[in-house]
């Protein structure tokens, strides 16, 4: 076996309490001069983190877009690429979770699609999405409600700063919710064929690092089980798009289009699925899954028990159909996980058929 690795990240990571302060270096390293702020309606009209945020920026905060949208609609990215083109921004500061992160690459892809040069894009996440650590990203079709992948190293955020004191306005369940897509990112990447040595490590202390401090960084109050976390997070997807042959295997095309159909959060989806897709891949990744379980301190049992056993603790939905959900549309969103298998290469294309995804999608309504 020869493996290929090439490094493709964020050039900078800046973590620790208070770490929002090295944003003016960050801003001049990166030479800007007109930054604009990605961020969503809620942190903007509901808190004064994203103030906190401009005021950090100083002078080279030129304007701030807070129309990110959930799961990312292609409209709100046609507004976002517009007000960034009036404010003649040189650079992005993405202040949020996975919506506004992904917003901030599609930003950019448009501009790379329309001839111009990649602006660099400093991300501060307040989620355990983790989004800022890849170069692809996810935007939704508001008419076929199916979400596309977009993928472009030019996308790739520059730097990255992880400050828990800006988490601490984060809803509790949406701050665990994302946790435990970190769990499903390290998962999805253990059980990928022949996983490199380098992220295998990467993702076992993902694992073990979140069943250690996720429920306790529950409380906002406990910014170093959150700074923990975060660098959780990082490890969980740390290099996922660097490696020969890597990718999603299911959890994930099912979270992509589960919460593109129905608009439920993708962390929510991970703790609805994740389970469920352990045990439809357990005839696959049985040797994958038992080191999963070992890192959550259940060796001996199937990763399906050990998850289930993990979100017990945690205060998190766990079946469609609490979730608004429509039972008909099952098929709908089975055949769009199929065709994104498909259009991935994915190693499990040929078992996820539209029928055998319906059957499982049924199994957690």
């Amino acid at each position: 076996m020869i493996h290929d690795f090439t490094a493709i990240g964020p050039q900078r990571v800046i973590s620790g309490i208070g770490a929002l302060a090295r944003l003016p270096a960050v801003l001049d390293s990166v030479n800007a001069r007109r930054a604009m702020v990605v961020t969503g309606s809620t942190l903007a009209g509901k808190t004064d983190l994203v103030s906190r945020v401009e005021a950090a920026a100083g002078p080279a905060h030129a304007g701030t877009f807070s129309g990110c949208g959930q799961h990312v609609p292609a409209s709100t990215v046609a507004n976002a690429v517009e007000h960034a083109a009036r404010l003649k921004a040189d650079a992005l500061i993405v202040f949020g979770g996975g919506s506004p992160i992904d917003t901030g690459k599609m930003i950019v892809y448009r501009q790379i699609e329309a001839g111009a040069g990649p602006i660099p894009q400093i991300n501060i996440p307040t989620t355990l999405s983790a989004g800022e650590f890849t170069h692809a990203a996810g935007m939704t079709d508001e008419e076929t409600r199916v979400k596309n992948i977009f993928a472009h190293k030019g996308i790739q955020p520059r730097v990255v700063i992880y400050d828990p004191e800006l988490t601490v306005a984060t809803p509790p369940q949406l701050w665990i919710s994302t946790g435990v897509k970190a769990l499903d990112h390290a998962v999805e990447g253990l059980w990928w064929p022949n996983c490199h040595p380098y992220l295998h490590s990467l993702r076992l202390g993902a694992i073990a690092d979140l069943q250690q401090y996720l429920p306790a960084s529950a409380d906002p109050r406990e910014l170093e089980a959150r700074l923990a976390c975060m660098h959780a997070a990082w490890k969980s997807i740390a290099g996922l798009l660097s490696a020969d042959n890597v990718g999603f295997r299911l959890s994930h095309p099912l979270g992509h289009q589960i919460g593109a159909r129905w608009d439920i959060p993708h962390g929510v989806t991970s703790c609805i699925v994740l389970p469920a897709a352990c045990r439809f891949l357990l005839p696959r990744t049985e040797a994958a899954q038992a080191g999963i379980a070992s890192a959550m301190g259940m060796p001996g049992s199937s990763a399906e028990e050990a998850i289930n056993r993990f979100l017990d603790r945690l205060d998190v939905p766990r079946r469609l159909s609490d979730c608004g959900a429509t039972r008909d549309e099952i098929p709908l969103v089975a055949e769009a996980v199929a065709n994104e298998l498909a259009m991935l290469e994915a190693p499990d294309r040929d078992l996820a058929t539209k029928a055998s995804l319906s059957e499982l999608l049924k199994s957690v309504w």
